[in-house]
C-alpha cells in the first residue's frame, strides 16, 4: 500500500510550500503524473490507489490547509474588517473636518459681519459729528456781518490795486491834478487812463505852512499800477522830479509796517554805510556794495 504523507512529517516542514511540495510529490508519484496540474478526478480514481489512500491524502491535505492557510485566511479576515474600520473612521473624520472647517468659515462671516457693522456705525459717527462741526463752523463763518465785511475788505484789496500814491508834488492853486500826473508818468513812457486823482489829507489852513499832501491815483487797471511801479526809480533823472516818490496804495497797518521798514533802513545805513540796503518781500536786505 502507499504510504501517505503524515502530519507529523508536514507540521516538521520548514515552510508551507515544502509541506504542499512534498505531498503533491506523494500524489504525481502514487498515480504516474508528471505535474501537480494533470491531478483531476479521473488520474485520482485509478484502480491502484485505494479508498484509503485517497481518504490518508485528503486528511494530510485538510491538515495542511487548518495548519497553514486556514491563519492566513483568518488573518485576511481580520485585516479586511479592519481596514472597513480604518476606512470608516477616516469617512467620519473627513466628515468632522468638513463641520469644523463650516463654522471656522461661518465665525470668520460673523466677525467680518461685526467688523463691517462697527465700521459702518465709526464712520457714521465721524460723519455726523464732522457734519456738526462744519455747520457750526461754516454757520459763524457765513454770518451776515463777516460775509459783507470780508466782501467790504475783498472789494478794497481790489481798488487799491488799481491804485497808487505820488509823493513829493508841490501844491498849488486851481491845480489841475491829472495834467500833473500824466506829466509825470510820460517820464516812465507809460499814458494809462486815469479814472481819478485826489490830494489824501485835510486842507491847508491859512496861516499854516503849505505841505505836499499825497496824491493817489486811480487807474483803469492793476496791471498799469505794476508797469508803472516797476519804473519808478527813472524819476530820480528827471529833472523837477527827483523828490518824486511813487509807491502802491497801502492800508493803514501796511503803511505804519512799511515805515518801520524804512526806518530801519535807514539806521543800517547809518550804521553801515559800506553796504547797500533796500527794502525787498517786507524785509530789509543788505549787500556788500561790490555785489
Amino acid at each position: 500500500s502507499v504510504q501517505p504523507v503524515s502530519l507529523e512529517a508536514v507540521v516538521s516542514t520548514q515552510s508551507t510550500g515544502e509541506a504542499k511540495s512534498r505531498i503533491f510529490e506523494t500524489m504525481c508519484k502514487e498515480t504516474g503524473c508528471t505535474d501537480n496540474a494533470q491531478l483531476r478526478l479521473e488520474t485520482l480514481c485509478k484502480s491502484k490507489i485505494t479508498k484509503n489512500t485517497l481518504a490518508e491524502w485528503l486528511e494530510t491535505v485538510c491538515r495542511i490547509f487548518d495548519a497553514y492557510a486556514s491563519p492566513v485566511l483568518s488573518t485576511a479576515c481580520t485585516l479586511e474588517t479592519e481596514m472597513g474600520r480604518l476606512k470608516s473612521e477616516r469617512i467620519e473624520d473627513q466628515k468632522k473636518i468638513i463641520e469644523l472647517q463650516e463654522k471656522i468659515i461661518e465665525k470668520k462671516d460673523l466677525e467680518m459681519d461685526n467688523v463691517k457693522k462697527e465700521m459702518k456705525t465709526a464712520v457714521q459717527s465721524e460723519i455726523k459729528s464732522y457734519s456738526s462741526v462744519l455747520k457750526t463752523t461754516c454757520s459763524k463763518a457765513l454770518a451776515p456781518r463777516k460775509v459783507q465785511a470780508a466782501l467790504k475788505t475783498a472789494a478794497a484789496e481790489e481798488d487799491r490795486s488799481k491804485s497808487l500814491v505820488i509823493y513829493g508834488i508841490e501844491e498849488k492853486k486851481e491845480e489841475k491834478l491829472e495834467e500833473t500826473v500824466l506829466d509825470i508818468l510820460s517820464h516812465l513812457d507809460e499814458k494809462p487812463r486815469i479814472v481819478s486823482c485826489c490830494r489824501l489829507g485835510r486842507d491847508n489852513v491859512q496861516g499854516e505852512a503849505v505841505t505836499r499832501k499825497p496824491i493817489r491815483v486811480n487807474l483803469s487797471g492793476s496791471d498799469h499800477v505794476r508797469q508803472i511801479l516797476q519804473k519808478k526809480r527813472k524819476l530820480r533823472s528827471v529833472e523837477g522830479y527827483t523828490t518824486v516818490y511813487l509807491c502802491p496804495d497801502r492800508t493803514t497797518e501796511q503803511r505804519v509796517t512799511h515805515k518801520n521798514l524804512v526806518d530801519e533802513m535807514k539806521r543800517k545805513r547809518l550804521s553801515e554805510p559800506e553796504k547797500h540796503h533796500f527794502i525787498r518781500n517786507n524785509l530789509v536786505v543788505s549787500v556788500s556794495s561790490g555785489t
